[in-house]
């Protein structure tokens, strides 16, 4: 009879001033770096919306991201919130969204206004 014994999994733990920066320079890019693509596209999505319509709006949205890459952060590294592992694919690709989204934006405004008119642009 054989016993195995697992090493334990270190995980290194996740910087949260690191990854508000991050959401700071680049819009939910600090989710991104938190293993949370998803929620930092939704971030930016909402950031760029607002601020189309009401800056201040979309500012809120963009330093409520910041505040929460942070906090998710903590939490992560204090185990009150499942860890994810970062992905350097993920956030290079994310790096590529938020490239899109802000080349489209300056055509935003004609776009939404010529499908409300129900013309194409």
């Amino acid at each position: 009879m054989t016993c195995r014994v697992t090493p334990p999994v270190t995980v290194e733990p996740k910087n949260p001033g690191f990854s508000a920066l991050l959401s700071l320079v680049f819009v939910g890019l600090g989710q991104a770096y938190n293993g949370q693509f998803l929620r930092g596209v939704l971030i930016l999505v909402g950031t760029l919306i607002g601020g189309l319509y009401f800056a201040p709006a979309g500012a809120a949205v963009w330093l409520c991201g910041a505040c929460d890459a942070y906090v998710t952060a903590r939490r992560m590294n204090g185990g009150t919130v499942p860890y994810r592992e970062s992905s350097i694919a993920a956030v290079i690709l994310f790096l590529a969204v938020w490239l899109v989204g802000h080349l489209l934006l300056p055509v935003a405004p004609e776009a939404v206004s010529a499908v409300a008119a129900g013309t194409s642009w």
